[in-house]
């Protein structure tokens, strides 16, 4: 076969060097300023280890047979083919992953990150004369493989957006530069993957994906996959090998008469043949690792990349953490042993510690504004209530006294008036009006229903508002139609006009509504700002946003300006009518458009002359002027409000328990816990340990007590993209009543989320502790929940950290970010202002080494794999990163969930049936919709043989249990998957990996409380922390099952029964109802939370 021409040779050195940054100059050529992935100038660690194993390695032979290349943990090794000491090819701290030989053996293609995010670059086989070949720096490249000339490469191409995530196609790229797609998205639209290509250059053999739709569930015994191949002459298209099991990760022999591939059979990944003269299929070889066929995310390759050798019958591949030679006629598998000696750069992760309870607090999750028209004064909502300051430096005080939750307030255009929401979980909303200083409150209209968002007419005769969606937490369905209303300032009935779903208000005439409607008919949603006449006729559409990016559509009262966020930054631009649609965005050429923040805000309002804006970040009030463009726009006043931490007075004491107190392995069979006000003041033998006088005694004998349990990855927050909450949310007093007494959550809502950790320290809501991250930093554009942030640089990441400051954050979750120096640009902002950053797995198991290399905090989820083999595991121990695998939400292969589903009854559980009216039944194999009641998720679901529950939770439980072996801190996370219990699922779901009890118990307190860093607080039960405990009537560390047999549950001191959720104690507080409990049943067991919406 003939290899890459001298001459052309030299002009690809030439065009890539003038183009790109070798990998041994990196950013050497850079501009000054340019992030460099090598040198992120944070703290970091050299570390060297050795291992003959290895996890998920890509393998190829070189065209003569006597070497391979092959990659370990982001780095790529050469060895002779018959094994040995491995040599480092390309190293260092940018990662390189899946080497191939160019057809005549003079050149190596890889994919690096040495510019910031994954491209193709090609060396000597020896790494010297490195460059890039492509230049994506938003886009995936996926997988790369040689043309057969040598002179062009082909990759799998994903578009960075949202939309496109399961998306891909095959383009070739040029060597001298140009690229064309040369296999389309298929009708589908998901991925194509794997390109091989034969040596004559005819044909490209690809693996596409065959589902006809995006599941979560994909049953790898199916026909999920085929290998096809396209001849490049004629464009025709045939379908090699599919059928059950699958077909994938083709590789052509080089005289292009046999075709390799991988499938899976039962509960093997086997490797095949087929010959291609006469279409005769063999299974080959099954001592393969689980391939990713189940992973519902495109990969990179469903099983590693492997290669022929030259004599057309055997081949290099890796399976059980080794590498062999398989003998494709016999199947008779040859090891070749290699030894790596690896050398990583570990960036020290981002820890910091954090106080749970302050005795005094700065309220900063301030959401809702309104500036009075004669801007003395402002109106906002702060720890879920109303509250009035004069400007600039007033103490805000409470607008309206009781328990009902206050929000979204609204002044009338003459000052004079308030008009606003209230909401009582067991009456639902009313629509208050006032006078400016909240005096003569009366309920203007009332609904079952979640009201939201009043306004003023102009000529102060109306009140223009809407309803929400039914939300299964705070109720309204069946009684409240949603969408918008107008009702009259002196009552009466309210008018119904319209769907809509976001800022209704009046035109500046009174004639018209005008009102935002979310439009889900493309590919993401955009926000459309449309108006109705009084009687809901006429509906005309004004503006639209082109995607999700941009939302928050908000006209001046004039209708001269449009306000909106765009990619969480606020913009004003000129509004004009004139009989079509507007586009609002801020990459619009229609109109000029002014940039007004750069760290975000909440709370956009206009004044009512329409001359300024007003809106919050955390406690700081800022405004701007529209028509002025030169003085900068600061913050002119805060909001100045603080509260107390809440502090229960009194003793309690905890007799002759069985304490299990997570200092150590300590356990004490007959010991005391002595409480006061919301701190431990004892723990220790019964015999030795003195009751305070006047102390109540609760006798605990043949009990357990232990620290409270700290859920690592708990998605319980309710009413998610609402913008309002409940009093009472059901999910956390279920997490209460199953012993969770603190929750993380990495993916809540934002403000609402925020709020929350204020309410609960204050004690005005009850739950356990929160910590949570607000909305979630997404790397993908055109996201649904309008959660994109673009990071491009060190300042926007620092721009974002300074915004989660302001509003409270501690800790932020990386969501998908395709570059890696978007990712490291979080560490290093979150470093410089003392927030951590949570990264999610996302099933993808080479972002995974270069987040465990990077410095975060904690991994989210597991790695995609089945087995972490002994370089990982070292690499993990090493690199000081915690990680909560959620077994429950398994990537790679079946979730955890449904074993526990399969094996239990759920529904009857008394505990559920009080609290949980909800599960994240999405993730279901039978397709439940989300939102289902427990007995609709778990009454019916998947029945697994115990072999597939061995290749998916169990092992993954199998390498978990390695890691902690190995020093690597594990926690328990529940996901959410049905609130509280689901706690206790994932550590049943643990032990059978071979963790001990003590060891899975660890991992649901304290070790979670080193993660968050406030395990100097919580997490054991030592004399000084604070009185998060629980009380279980059998022993976990017998059964670990057990941990679900909690009695009591205590949290800040404030101990609950844990079935009614009453508080006892030294208080008597029982606990309000829930919407659902207020309904009559007639004998009959349903609630209106399981069908009213």
């Amino acid at each position: 076969m003939q290899g890459l021409p001298r001459v052309r040779h030299a002009l690809v050195s030439s065009f890539a060097c003038a183009a790109a940054f070798t990998a041994s100059q990196c950013l050497s050529g850079n501009s000054e300023g340019a992030w460099d992935v090598t040198n992120t100038g944070q703290p970091y660690r050299d570390i060297t280890f050795t291992t003959t194993e290895g996890t998920w390695m890509s393998v190829d032979v070189s065209p003569d047979g006597k070497s391979l290349v092959f990659d370990l943990l982001g780095s790529i090794y050469q060895i002779p083919s018959t094994g040995g000491d491995a040599k480092l090819i390309h190293g260092g701290p940018a990662t390189q992953r899946t080497p191939s030989f160019s057809p005549d053996g003079r050149k190596l293609l890889y994919i690096s990150d040495a510019s910031g995010a994954e491209n193709a670059w090609m060396s000597n086989p020896d790494g010297s004369d490195a460059q890039q070949i492509t230049h994506e720096t938003a886009n995936l490249l996926m997988a790369i493989a040689w043309a057969g000339d040598g002179e062009s490469v082909v990759g799998e191409y994903i578009e960075g957006r949202y939309p496109a995530r399961f998306t891909s196609d095959l383009r070739l790229f040029d060597l001298l530069g140009g690229v064309r797609t040369i296999v389309p998205t298929p009708p589908n639209k998901r991925d194509v993957a794997e390109p091989a290509l034969s040596r004559d250059g005819r044909y490209i053999y690809y693996t596409e994906r065959l589902a006809p739709t995006f599941q979560i569930y994909v049953d790898a015994n199916h026909i999920n996959y085929a290998v096809k191949r396209r001849d490049l002459q004629t464009g025709a298209v045939e379908e090699m090998a599919d059928s059950w099991g699958g077909a994938f990760d083709p590789q052509i022999s080089p005289d292009g008469r046999r075709l390799a591939f991988v499938r899976r059979v039962a509960n093997k990944t086997v490797l095949f043949v087929l010959e291609l003269g006469t279409n005769e299929q063999r299974a080959i070889y099954d001592g393969l690792d689980r391939d990713l066929q189940a992973s519902y995310e495109a990969q990179a390759n469903y099983y590693p990349h492997f290669g022929w050798f030259p004599d057309n019958r055997h081949v290099a591949i890796w399976g059980k953490g080794r590498l062999y030679r398989v003998d494709m006629d016999s199947g008779r598998a040859t090891e070749i042993p290699f030894r790596v000696a690896v050398h990583q750069r570990i960036t020290d992760p981002v820890r910091v510690e954090h106080d749970l309870e302050p005795h005094k607090f700065t309220v900063r999750a301030i959401r809702n504004l309104a500036a009075s028209p004669n801007g003395q004064t402002v109106i906002f909502t702060g720890l879920a209530h109303l509250w009035r300051k004069e400007l600039p430096a007033g103490v805000p005080v409470r607008l309206s006294p009781g328990a009902a939750f206050s929000f979204e307030p609204a002044y009338s255009n003459d000052g004079r008036r308030l008009v606003y929401v209230e909401w009582d979980d067991e009456r639902g909303s009313a629509l208050r009006i006032a006078s400016e200083t909240g005096s003569g409150a009366r309920t203007l209209v009332s609904s079952p229903g979640v009201m939201r968002q009043p306004c003023f007419s102009p000529d102060r005769s109306r009140v223009v508002y809407r309803i929400q969606e039914a939300d299964t937490s705070m109720g309204g369905g069946g009684w409240a139609k949603p969408g918008i209303y107008w009702v009259s300032v002196s009552g009466g009935r309210s008018h119904f006009v319209a769907d809509g779903d976001d800022a209704p208000r009046f035109s500046p005439d009174g004639e018209r509504i005008y009102y935002v409607r979310t439009d889900y008919s493309g590919e993401s949603p955009a926000q459309v700002l449309q108006s109705v006449t009084l009687d809901g006729l006429d509906r005309r559409e004004h503006a639209r946003t082109p995607d999700a990016d941009a939302s928050e559509l908000r006209p001046s009262p004039d209708f001269h300006w449009i306000a909106f966020r765009e990619r969480q930054q606020y913009y004003v631009a000129p509004y004009v009518e004139t009989g079509s649609s507007m586009l609002i965005s801020a990459r619009t050429k229609e109109i000029p458009v002014r940039k007004l923040t750069n760290q975000g805000g909440y709370g956009l309002v206009w004044s009512a002359d329409s001359s300024t804006l007003h809106w919050l970040l955390g406690p700081q009030l800022y405004r701007a002027r529209v028509n002025d463009t030169e003085s900068p726009v600061v913050s002119y006043a805060s909001v100045g409000l603080e509260a107390e931490s809440d502090v229960p007075k009194g003793s309690l004491a905890f007799t002759h328990a069985r304490i299990i107190t997570m200092r150590g392995d300590e356990v004490i069979n007959d010991g005391t816990v002595v409480v006061t006000d919301n701190r431990i003041t004892a723990v220790g033998a019964s015999g030795t340990v003195s009751i305070p006088p006047g102390a109540k005694v609760v006798d605990v004998t043949g009990m357990t007590v232990m620290p409270g349990l700290i859920d690592a990855h708990g998605h319980i927050d309710c009413c998610f993209g609402e913008g309002v909450s409940p009093q009472k949310q059901p999910t956390r007093y279920a997490a209460l009543a199953f012993g969770v007494t603190m929750n993380f959550d990495p993916y809540p809502n934002d403000l609402t989320s925020y709020e929350s950790t204020e309410t609960t320290i204050a004690g005005l809501t009850v739950g356990p502790r929160w910590i949570g991250t607000g909305s979630a930093i997404w790397g993908r554009s055109q996201q649904n929940s309008h959660f994109y942030v673009p990071i491009e640089s060190l300042q926007d990441a620092e721009n974002l950290m300074a915004h989660k400051a302001a509003v409270g954050g501690i800790i932020i979750k990386s969501y998908r970010y395709p570059q890696r120096q978007a990712r490291q640009m979080l560490i290093a902002a979150g470093r410089k202002a003392g927030i951590m950053v949570d990264v999610e797995g996302e099933s993808q198991f080479y972002n995974n080494i270069t987040e465990i290399l990077d410095g975060h905090t904690n991994l989210e989820h597991s790695l995609p794999v089945a087995t972490y083999y002994d370089d990982l595991v070292q690499l993990m121990s090493r690199a000081k990163l915690h990680n909560t695998p959620t077994l429950i939400v398994l990537f790679g292969e079946l979730f955890g969930e449904n074993y526990m589903y399969q094996t239990t009854e759920v529904w009857k559980d008394p505990k559920i049936r009080a609290y949980v009216q909800e599960t994240l039944s999405g993730y279901s194999p039978l397709l439940t919709p989300y939102g289902a009641p427990p007995y609709a998720r778990a009454m019916t679901t998947i029945q697994a043989a115990d072999e597939l529950w061995n290749i998916g939770f169990r092992s993954v439980a199998r390498s978990v249990k390695k890691l902690d072996d190995a020093g690597v801190v594990i926690n328990v996370g529940s996901h959410g998957e049905i609130a509280g219990l689901a706690m206790h699922w994932e550590m049943a779901l643990l032990s059978q990996g071979g963790m001990s009890n003590m060891r899975i118990l660890h991992a649901a307190t304290v070790n979670t409380a080193n993660t968050l860093g406030v395990e100097r607080q919580i997490g054991s039960l030592e004399v000084g922390k604070l009185a998060d405990l629980i009380v279980l009537d059998r022993n976990p560390l017998e059964d670990i099952h057990n941990t679900n047999s909690v009695r009591y549950t205590m949290v800040n001191g404030r101990l609950y029964d844990s079935l009614s959720m009453d508080e006892i104690g030294n208080y008597s507080r029982p606990r309000g109802h829930f919407y659902w409990e207020l309904q009559p049943r007639n004998g009959i067991d349903w609630n209106e939370a399981w069908g009213g919406r």
